[in-house]
């Protein structure tokens, strides 16, 4: 169970950075506003302005990530169950994104949001929500895999 968290954790995090970083380069020509954004509630707002990758801003906004992908892993593995079956697997994907979006920026203050709506737009954040989703997913396949072949 902690192992499959993990995955799910690495895979996600992994992935969402990676778009934050494409995106931020391709939006803003560095790399930097994309990932630094996420330590705005150390940092404020000016965190999103720094274009630069460093070990303050960056650091902190990609650990914030992961911490933040580590929560809804938990989640997310409480949703498949021990030994889930395909169709709950997709089940639970398709709903993770709009879900994990929907509470990370109405439930907490403005403060604790992701911050990505300092650098990108809405359908760049349905980006890199989107490849969350599927980097978690990621870290379920060895999970289908075992419940699969077991029936065999």
């Amino acid at each position: 169970m902690i192992a499959r968290i993990l995955r799910i954790t690495v895979g996600g995090a992994l992935t969402s950075t990676g778009a934050a970083l494409a995106l931020s380069r391709l939006r803003t020509g560095s790399y930097g506003p994309g990932v630094n954004c996420t330590a705005h509630w150390l940092y404020g707002n000016k965190a999103a302005d720094v274009h630069k990758l460093n070990v303050a801003h960056s650091f902190t906004g990609i650990a914030t990530n992961t911490a933040a992908v580590l929560f809804w892993s938990w989640f997310y593995d409480k949703a498949l169950g021990r030994t889930p079956k395909m169709t709950r697997a997709l089940l639970a994907t398709a709903a993770l994104g709009p879900v994990s979006c929907l509470i990370d920026y109405k439930a907490p203050p403005k403060r604790f949001t992701p911050g990505w709506e300092l650098v990108f737009s809405r359908r760049d954040m349905a980006i890199i929500y989107f490849a969350m989703v599927l980097g978690m997913l990621s870290g379920v396949f060895p999970s289908l895999e075992k419940s699969e072949s077991s029936k065999a």
